[in-house]
């Protein structure tokens, strides 16, 4: 079947579904060519031509940049100007982003400068549409902004690549800008006035991390509801305690629907009981006498099982207003100045800053360090035998060569808990970190893609926590015995035996890890969620 083409115009509004289908799945784009819209565009620069030839001080165009608005420009210097912004620019540092992060970075700059307000030729938004079909993307350094005036730093690298300056990656390899437009037979831009601040004066780095991040904490909450399920059946708990009655009478949306998924995963699980049966199981140990007895079974589970839905269902409701916010981002035009196409005004102001992103992605940032400390709790209750009911001391199969020089899932505990530590000292609050910088023009700025940087890392980590989890949980199943446990447990277990074999005797498992990673990150696991809880992720 024909994949569709996106057709992006003025009144179009990015989807977190059309985003990942350009960024993640090679999806096409199409900038309208309707009369009508390409009038449109033209008309914002047509304003500045004319405010230039007037010679008019309009911030960026005819004057210096930041700090140096005061310095009016000559109308004839007003293209060498841009070019200038983009060379100054120049100084990203740090390892690069991904290719998939880059190709998300010009699609979202190019939603904002398709508006209409930011006085760029239909010629430069064609050349962006080029970029991202064919694709030609630009290597960006990760470091180098403040996050207002915009990226500025990290957009100049999109900028550069569109006149054939420094490198892009095209054919899955490094190269120099103009040799990817020679080989495509493309032409490099020359800006026209304005058109090199439209293109970096904005939040497209940070918002294009945002929405990947944003996504991708979806999954994790989806995968920590499973795991949870999981944990209550390898420790023989208390399945009751996800019951409606108790979730709708703390009637936070994310804490019932988490709470309502995990219940039914275990509905069909014979080995975790509901509080009842365990009362029942355990009254022929029930003393008769005054001195009381210890009882088989626990009644109630510890905080980390027992509770889960009360830390993944924060999970869910941050993530509802902060995708909220990353959609409006995503589609807004966070440029300066803003040139209004339908009365030839323009307006200087500052939707360059990313406060909100910055604000979201701290805000998930810390919930992520919240739910990968309750994956370190829950996996300590499985691993040590003091707390696992039953279980092996670090799950060590009981039939293998030499059971005391065998150590098991020890090692990966201290991974797991490495990665928990380094998680949680990243997810404080960057915003309120704000610097002032440029000659105190940016006297105040929102640092919101280092927010996001950070963001995304821990979510890295937090997938590695998930698929050191599933080799635990899996692992703690098959020694148990499978038959007992949920269908959903049964499948699973089938899918992660397909990549993961039974730990007999101590090996490494590192590649088990990253591949349990793709794993998370595919549709299969995806599909299996939705099978059992009726919900779409």
């Amino acid at each position: 079947m024909e994949k569709k083409t996106i057709l992006i115009d003025n009144s179009y509004r990015l989807t977190f579904s059309d985003y990942a289908a350009v960024t993640r799945r090679n999806t096409k784009i199409k900038l309208s060519d309707s009369k009508n819209y390409i009038d449109l565009i033209d008309e914002g620069n047509k304003i500045i031509k004319d405010y230039v030839n007037r010679n008019i001080p309009v911030y960026g165009v005819t004057t210096g940049f930041g700090d140096s608005c005061r310095n009016q420009v000559h109308y004839r210097e007003a293209k060498k100007l841009q070019e200038n912004l983009i060379k100054f620019h120049g100084c990203g540092v740090g390892k690069r982003f991904s290719e998939t992060e880059s190709l998300g970075v010009m699609l979202i700059r190019l939603i904002s400068n398709a508006r209409g307000y930011s006085g760029v030729t239909y010629k430069l938004l064609k050349q962006i549409e080029q970029f991202i079909n064919i694709p030609i993307v630009p290597l960006i350094p990760e470091q180098g902004t403040v996050g207002a005036s915009g990226d500025l730093t990290p957009l100049s690298y999109l900028a550069a690549a569109l006149t054939g300056r420094r490198k892009v990656i095209h054919k899955g390899k490094v190269v120099e800008a103009m040799d990817a437009l020679k080989d495509r037979n493309l032409k490099p831009i020359q800006f026209e006035p304005k058109e090199a601040l439209a293109l970096i004066n904005g939040t497209s780095v940070m918002t294009a991390l945002a929405a990947f991040c944003s996504m991708d904490a979806r999954k994790i909450a989806g995968m920590l509801e499973l795991t949870s399920a999981l944990t209550v059946e390898v420790l023989k708990g208390n399945k009751g305690s996800f019951l409606p009655l108790i979730h709708e009478n703390k009637p936070y949306d994310g804490q019932i629907k988490c709470a309502k998924r995990i219940s039914k995963y275990l509905s069909t699980s014979k080995i975790a009981l509901t509080h009842e049966e365990i009362v029942s199981s355990v009254k022929e140990y029930i003393s008769r006498q005054d001195n009381g007895t210890f009882l088989k079974r626990a009644i109630q589970d510890k905080y980390s099982v027992r509770c889960s839905p009360h830390v993944i269902g924060v999970l869910w409701d941050t993530l509802k207003w902060v995708e909220d916010w990353v959609i409006i981002e995503m589609n807004s035009v966070n440029d300066n100045p803003l040139i209004d196409y339908r009365t030839g005004k323009i307006y200087s102001g500052g939707n360059f800053y990313g406060g909100h992103i910055c604000q979201a992605m701290d805000s998930l940032r810390a919930i992520i360090g919240n739910v990968a400390d309750l994956i370190d709790k829950q996996l300590e209750l499985v691993i040590d035998e003091k707390f696992s009911n039953g279980l092996p001391p670090n799950l060590i199969f009981p039939g293998s060569d030499n059971t005391f020089i065998n150590h098991g899932l020890k090692a990966i505990q201290i991974t797991c808990t490495s990665l928990t530590a380094e998680i949680l000292s990243l997810s404080g609050p960057t915003g309120i970190h704000s610097r002032p910088t440029e000659s105190m023009n940016q006297d105040k700025v929102s640092l919101g893609t280092i927010s996001a940087r950070h963001t995304r890392d821990v979510i890295r980590m937090a997938e590695y926590l998930i698929a050191i989890q599933l080799i635990t949980l899996c692992q703690a199943m098959d020694l148990r015995g499978i038959d007992k446990f949920s269908d959903i447990a049964k499948e699973l277990l089938s899918i992660v035996r397909n990549i993961v074999p039974f730990i007999s005797n101590d090996r490494e498992l590192d590649e088990d890890i990253e591949n349990l990673v793709d794993l998370i990150s595919g549709d299969s696991i995806t599909e299996l969620l939705s099978k059992y809880s009726d919900s779409t992720w």
